[in-house]
């Protein structure tokens, strides 16, 4: 094993829980314009749970009961699961860190674990906390944790299709609860909201009665570090199915303009080992005090070739309702609108 690896991550997370420097920002936002004021703890366990049906591909409900079965197969019995991948050292490089050069291939697996059931998750738990602590819930604690574990198992069940026996075993008994534990730490919620300035930004998920299933879903985590400031320009991260690289210009008043370009999930191809097959993409987004407003992307997850979304607060005269428009790649169009719902109604044609 790496053990100066493993050293090393671990001091990095005891720097993140001892660290003192608090901010003023908050995760929960209230407002009545974008992204955020369509949020509530349910629309944020819809749009985790939902995340990988953006590869229609790959990702459906049609074999729902037996990928559950398999996922809680997996859970209640984590070592059997873990040996019929190659044991734990191939878990552990698979999963966690790598400590096998001879399968140094699978270790690229270890990065969605830690950017998003770990930091995007830890992030998506600690919004949720306070929104709970804000409407004076009873135990905010347990209710959130408990919600974000059940978004986690229901994740785990959706993809299952493309995943190793292990890859639930990683994810719900280690990097969610790791994420949940860390951004219980107020300590640890300041300091990822000074170094990064993190934001959540779905996409407006709808219910296509012509098809009957869920469209436009996603979920993606943005970051723009102050340290990259310069001027009124930072460094723009976009993370999620969808990694994109690039600027984010700050406007006037609270408003941003961010654009990136980088690489998009377009299906899971199974002759390949599991590897994705990704394209290049590019997004340009609007937000106001991290709220998103509108977003347009190329090439897109999924093979969506064009996705765009607009937000409550774009069209003053419609203040509660926003929408969405896609295409695929075989010219198929896809729209659908929501209103003041965590879910909208879309139509997709055939």
């Amino acid at each position: 094993m790496n053990y100066k690896l493993v050293s090393t991550l671990l001091g990095f997370l005891w720097l993140l829980a001892t660290s003192n420097q608090l901010c003023a920002d908050a995760y929960y936002r209230p407002s009545d314009q974008g992204s955020e004021s369509l949020y509530t703890p349910l629309s944020s366990f819809l749009s985790y749970s939902f995340d990988t049906l953006q590869l229609p591909d790959n990702f459906n409900t049609s074999a729902f009961r037996q990928n559950a079965r398999d996922v809680f197969e997996n859970l209640r019995h984590p070592r059997s699961a873990i040996d019929s991948e190659g044991g734990f050292n191939r878990f552990v490089n698979r999963q966690i860190v790598p400590v096998d050069s001879q399968y140094s291939n699978e270790s690229y697996a270890a990065l969605p674990n830690y950017a998003l059931h770990l930091l995007g998750g830890g992030i998506a738990y600690r919004r949720d906390l306070e929104y709970f602590r804000a409407s004076d819930a009873d135990y905010p604690t347990a209710s959130t944790a408990s919600l974000a574990m059940t978004a986690e198992v229901l994740q785990e069940i959706l993809e299952k299709g493309t995943t190793t026996n292990d890859d639930e075993v990683a994810d719900v008994y280690l990097f969610r609860p790791l994420g949940i534990f860390l951004f219980q730490q107020d300590a640890v919620a300041d300091y990822v909201m000074n170094t990064l300035d993190p934001a959540i930004w779905p996409y407006l998920q709808a219910f296509d009665f012509s098809q009957d299933r869920i469209i436009n879903s996603g979920l993606s985590y943005a970051y723009r570090p102050p340290i990259t400031e310069f001027g009124n320009t930072r460094l723009f991260v976009f993370t999620g199915l969808n990694n994109l690289l690039g600027l984010s210009h700050r406007l006037s008043g609270l408003d941003s303009l961010s654009w990136g370009i980088g690489l998009a999930t377009q299906r899971i191809d199974f002759t390949l080992d599991r590897q994705a097959e990704l394209e290049t993409s590019f997004g340009l987004f609007y937000d106001r005090d991290k709220s998103l407003l509108w977003s347009l992307v190329i090439n897109d997850t999924g093979g969506t070739q064009l996705r765009a979304n607009i937000f409550p607060g774009v069209f003053k005269n419609l203040p509660h309702t926003g929408f969405f428009l896609s295409e695929d790649e075989q010219q198929r169009w896809s729209a659908g609108v929501s209103y003041r719902l965590p879910i909208g109604i879309g139509v997709s044609s055939d």
